[in-house]
């Protein structure tokens, strides 16, 4: 399947559709329902479908062991407490204060909050498959040639000739196919949002508690977003990491390695963060509370077990996030050159 992504907030992206059958699939926000795409591993002792099994078992902890090599934190952090193992999933009670949770949604709603923007994102990826094939294109003319003795090089004229009007007509309809995309995506992203410079009582709390948390330093995050849900808003099914982040993502610190959500007010009904890929495991919306998962290991390799979404809340809803990545984020995505909070 080809990886589609939107893209988030401050122009960041995040993947609506895996690129690889999951193992499982459970759909999260508490509907009840449950699908597996894994084929069955029980079969009789010492057959050929027995031992393939034992295979893909042995596989996919290989793999799991390699995604949950995510970065180092302080596992010794105020608060934090393990609730999913491989992946690693924390949550941390009273990451920021009443006080400071308010400040940071003061801030937010005196700025001018705008519609999170989408766009197609991982298209490096899908579009570097398709022009791999492309030269195929070319092969029945290059092969008639060929039998009918042609000189090689106008042989090779020709064949540049198809791949190079092939390779404009990929293009053409490669960007007409992505603004598609992000138009059907859009409707799937209806929050509103902003980013904070740090240098306010709550976002420069959190970026100060998240460089501890994570042994991070403030030059690898992007500058806090704060996000607002209105009552009825709910957010799709989606990735943080992006498969295509070393190109799409370099001038944003590359791929994203830990993400860091704190919940500012509370939610009487609904609003979960639900990871439909692990049970799915739901977390409840608690003021102050932090939520650390890591959508990549700390070598960057792109994680689909923490694929997640926001569940539809009944009242307003208001988060902060921090994203930590592989490298310095420049401005205008990250804080100023010599930030001090």
């Amino acid at each position: 399947a080809i990886l589609v992504s939107a893209c988030l907030d401050a122009g960041h992206a995040f993947s609506l559709a895996p690129s690889i059958p999951p193992r499982t699939r459970s759909f999260g926000c508490g509907d009840g329902r449950t699908a597996s795409l894994a084929p069955p591993l029980t079969s009789s002792r010492g057959t050929t479908k027995g031992a393939s099994a034992a295979r893909g078992v042995r596989f996919m902890m290989q793999a799991d062991a390699v995604l949950d090599a995510h970065i180092k934190i302080d596992e010794e952090y105020p608060g934090l407490r393990k609730v999913h193992s491989t992946p690693d999933i924390y949550l941390v009670d009273d990451l920021l204060t009443p006080e400071e949770c308010d400040s940071i949604i003061d801030r937010a709603g005196g700025k001018d909050m705008q519609v999170s923007p989408v766009a197609y994102s991982g298209w490096t990826e899908d579009a570097g498959l398709f022009a791999r094939l492309l030269p195929i294109g070319a092969l029945p003319q290059v092969n008639t040639m060929m039998n009918n003795g042609d000189e090689p090089l106008v042989i090779a004229a020709t064949a540049l000739a198809i791949w190079g009007g092939l390779s404009a007509v990929f293009w053409a309809g490669a960007y007409l196919w992505a603004e598609q995309r992000r138009k059907e995506l859009q409707a799937l992203r209806t929050s509103t949002s902003t980013t904070l410079d740090g240098e306010g009582l709550g976002d420069g709390a959190l970026v100060r508690k998240a460089e501890k948390l994570l042994a991070s330093s403030w030059r690898e995050f992007e500058a806090p977003t704060v996000i607002r849900y209105e009552p009825g808003q709910v957010l799709a099914p989606h990735f943080d990491a992006n498969r295509g982040a070393q190109v799409e993502d370099a001038n944003r610190g590359g791929q994203t390695l830990a993400t860091l959500l704190v919940y500012l007010n509370e939610v009487e009904k609904g609003g979960k963060t639900a990871f439909g890929r692990l049970g799915p495991l739901e977390v409840d919306p608690q003021k102050g509370q932090g939520l650390l998962f890591f959508p990549a290991s700390a070598d960057g390799e792109f994680d689909e077990r923490v694929e997640h979404e926001g569940c539809r809340a009944e009242d307003e809803k208001w988060i902060a996030r921090i994203w930590r990545h592989e490298r310095r984020v420049e401005p205008p995505f990250g804080l100023k050159d010599g930030y001090k909070w």
